[in-house]
C-alpha cells in the first residue's frame, strides 16, 4: 500500500509488540524505486515460537510515475519462488526446506470512500495470481460505520469486476473455520501504539475530542477478526494454497518455458495429487490411530476402576464380616 496509511504501525499492533519504526513518508518527486525491506522476527508467546518476516515495500505509489511500481516486488516474490524450486531440485532435497516464500500479502487501500484507483487494480490484479492477497482498508477510523459498509461494497464490486483473485474467498477448499470471517472482507483497521483509558483499562486505541476508537472493538474496526484470520483459522490454509497453487503455478509455468512437454506435466500434477491424497489418507489415519488408542485406554481405565472398586467392596465386606463375627 501507499505511504502513510500505518502499515507499520499496524503490524506492530497485530503482534503486540515494536517490530519497526515508522517509516515517514517521502516527497513523492525524491522518490525514485520501490524498496523490498524484509526483516526476520523470532516471537515467542506461550513456549510457541514463531518465524515471521515482515517485506515492507517503502515507496509503493509514491512516485509521481508509477507504471513501474511493481517491477521490484514481483521479482522479489518470484526470486522466493525460485530459490525453493532450486531447493528442490538439489542433492540435499530430501532436508527441510527453508521457505522465504510470501504466504499472505495485506494490501492497505486508501479510505477514500470511493472506487478502487487504477494502481490498485493493476496491483491486485497481478499479485493475487501469485500469492494470497488480503484487501485492508487502512485508518477505520476517518469513516463512519455507513461510509465503511458502502466502501466495502464498492471494493468488492471493483474486485469482481476485474477478476481479482483474492483470500480465503477464491480458494474454496479447506476453509470451513474462516467462512464466518469472510462476510468482513475487506477488512477494516485501524493501527495505534497508543493506550487509551476505557472504563478504567488500558486499551490500545486513539483518544479524539468526540471519544476513543479502539483497536480490538469490533464495533469500530475488524482488527481482531483478521487477526483470527492470520493468526488461527487460516494459518494453515496459507501456507498449504502458497505451496499447492501459487507455487504450483510457478513451478509449472517454469517447466513450460524450459520445453517440457504437457504430457509430463500432466504426470507431474498427478504425481502431486497422489502425494497430496497420501498426506492425507496418512492424517486420516493418525486420526484414526490415535482415537482407537484414546478408546482402549478408557476402556483400560474403566476395567481397572471396576476390580479397583470390587476389590475395595471385598475389603469391606470382611471388615463387616469380621466385626459381627
Amino acid at each position: 500500500g501507499e505511504s502513510g496509511l500505518g502499515k507499520t504501525t499496524f503490524m506492530n499492533t497485530l503482534f503486540n509488540t515494536p517490530l519497526k519504526e515508522e517509516i515517514h513518508p517521502k516527497n513523492p518527486q525524491s522518490t525514485q524505486t520501490v524498496e523490498i525491506s524484509p526483516v526476520h522476527y523470532e516471537l515467542v508467546e506461550d513456549g510457541v515460537t514463531l518465524n515471521l518476516t515482515v517485506v515492507d515495500t517503502p515507496g509503493f505509489g509514491d512516485q509521481l510515475n508509477r507504471e513501474h511500481n511493481l517491477d521490484p516486488i514481483v521479482e522479489y516474490i518470484d526470486n522466493q519462488f525460485e530459490a525453493y524450486h532450486a531447493a528442490e531440485r538439489s542433492s540435499e532435497f530430501r532436508r527441510a526446506i527453508p521457505d522465504t516464500r510470501i504466504h499472505a500479502l495485506l494490501y492497505f487501500i486508501a479510505p477514500t470512500g470511493h472506487a478502487l484507483k487504477e494502481l490498485d487494480i493493476k496491483a491486485l490484479q497481478v499479485l493475487s495470481a501469485k500469492i494470497n492477497v488480503i484487501p485492508v482498508i487502512a485508518k477505520a477510523d476517518t469513516l463512519t460505520h455507513e461510509e465503511k459498509s458502502a466502501f466495502k461494497k464498492t471494493i468488492l464490486r471493483d474486485i469482481e469486476a476485474n477478476a481479482i483473485r483474492i483470500f480465503p474467498t477464491a480458494y474454496p477448499d479447506d476453509r470451513e473455520s474462516v467462512e464466518e470471517l469472510e462476510k468482513y472482507i475487506p477488512f477494516t483497521v485501524i493501527g495505534s501504539d497508543q493506550f487509551v483509558d476505557v472504563d478504567g483499562k488500558k486499551v490500545r486505541g486513539r483518544s479524539y475530542r468526540w471519544g476513543v476508537v479502539e483497536v480490538e472493538n469490533e464495533q469500530h474496526c475488524d482488527f481482531i477478526h483478521l487477526r483470527e484470520l492470520l493468526m488461527t483459522h487460516a494459518l494453515h490454509d496459507l501456507l498449504e494454497t502458497s505451496h499447492t497453487v501459487h507455487y504450483h503455478n510457478y513451478r509449472a509455468q517454469k517447466l513450460r518455458s524450459s520445453g517440457r512437454p504437457e504430457s509430463i506435466l500432466a504426470c507431474d500434477d498427478s504425481y502431486e495429487h497422489r502425494i497430496e491424497r497420501s498426506k492425507q489418507n496418512m492424517a486420516e489415519e493418525m486420526i484414526k490411530k490415535e482415537e482407537e488408542m484414546r478408546q482402549n485406554f478408557v476402556l483400560k481405565v474403566r476395567e481397572k476402576e471396576a476390580s479397583l472398586r470390587e476389590r475395595e467392596e471385598q475389603v469391606v465386606y470382611c471388615k463387616f464380616f469380621s466385626a459381627n463375627k
